[in-house]
C-alpha cells in the first residue's frame, strides 16, 4: 500500500522534501495510535537513509501527535500466552522502534499538537529536538491499570532526570507542552496558532546545515554523555576535524 507521496503505509506517511524527510503518522480518527505495521513502517522509512538527508521530522496528522499504541495483548479468553511470547508480542516492536530512532544518525525532530499519550510521550522524547504547542498534553497513563511503563520508561531514561520521570511516570499526571519543557521532555514550545509558523522556521534552520556537520552533531549528543571527559573531548576533537576536512 503506497500513499501518493511515497509513503509505504496508508497509516504512516513518508514524504522527502529536498533534504527532509517527513515521516507523518496518519491514522487521525484514532489520535494516531501506533500498531506494529506502523512501527514497521517507520522503522522502513529510517533505514538506509540517502546521505543528502539532512532532517527527519516525524508528526501526527489531525489533532493529534500520538495517543498511543495500539494493543498488541493477545485478547482475553485466548491461551495465557508464556512471558517470551509477550515479550515479542508487546516489548520487542516497541524497543525496535526506539532503537531504529535513536540511531537515525541525523537529528531527529518532533512537532507535537493534542494529545501526545504513552508511546506518543516516547516518539516525542525520542527525537533530538521536539517542538511541542503550549497546549499539547503528555502522559504516561499505564500504572493506572497497575502496568509498569518500562518500556516508555526505557525511552526516556536517558532523555529527562530521573527526577521527571519518576513524577510523569507514578503520578499519571498530564503535563502541558510547557510543563514538559519545563521536565526536560521537549526542547521548546509555542502558542498553537504559531506552531506550525515555527516548525516550518526551525526546519529551514536545520536542514541549511551541512549533511557532514548535522551528522557530526548527531553523533556527539548519542555517544558523548557515555564517554568519559577524556574520551568525550578526544571524541569532540575527532568530529571537528572530519567536519572540517570535508570542506578542503
Amino acid at each position: 500500500m503506497h500513499d501518493n507521496d511515497g509513503g509505504s503505509l496508508d497509516a504512516v506517511r513518508v514524504r522527502r522534501d529536498g533534504n527532509v524527510l517527513h515521516i507523518t503518522l496518519n491514522t487521525p480518527d484514532n489520535g494516531n495510535l501506533v500498531s506494529a505495521p506502523m512501527a514497521e513502517a517507520i522503522i522502513a522509512a529510517l533505514a538506509g537513509l540517502d546521505p543528502e538527508v539532512r532532517l527527519v521530522v516525524l508528526r501526527g496528522a489531525g489533532a493529534d501527535f500520538c495517543a498511543g499504541r495500539v494493543s498488541p495483548t493477545p485478547a482475553k479468553g485466548a491461551p495465557p500466552p508464556s512471558g517470551e511470547r509477550l515479550r515479542q508480542l508487546v516489548a520487542q516492536p516497541a524497543l525496535d522502534l526506539y532503537d531504529a530512532i535513536k540511531a537515525t544518525p541525523v537529528p531527529t525532530l518532533a512537532i507535537v499538537q493534542g494529545r501526545a499519550i504513552g508511546v506518543g510521550t516516547a516518539l516525542a522524547a525520542l527525537c533530538d529536538l521536539a517542538l511541542a504547542a503550549e497546549d499539547s498534553c503528555f502522559q504516561v497513563p499505564e500504572m493506572e491499570r497497575d502496568i509498569p511503563p518500562t518500556l516508555v520508561m526505557a525511552a526516556l531514561c536517558d532523555r529527562v532526570p530521573p527526577k521527571s520521570l519518576a513524577w510523569l511516570v507514578l503520578s499519571r499526571r498530564e503535563w502541558s507542552g510547557s510543563e514538559a519543557q519545563a521536565g526536560g521532555l521537549v526542547s521548546w514550545t509555542a502558542p498553537a496558532a504559531r506552531l506550525e509558523q515555527e516548525a516550518h522556521a526551525l526546519i529551514a534552520t536545520l536542514a541549511a546545515g551541512s549533511p557532514v556537520a548535522l551528522r557530526a552533531c548527531k553523533q556527539y549528543l548519542a555517544h558523548a554523555p557515555a564517554m568519559n571527559p577524556q574520551a568525550a573531548s578526544a571524541f569532540a576533537a575527532h568530529l571537528c576535524a572530519t567536519a572540517l576536512s570535508a570542506r578542503y
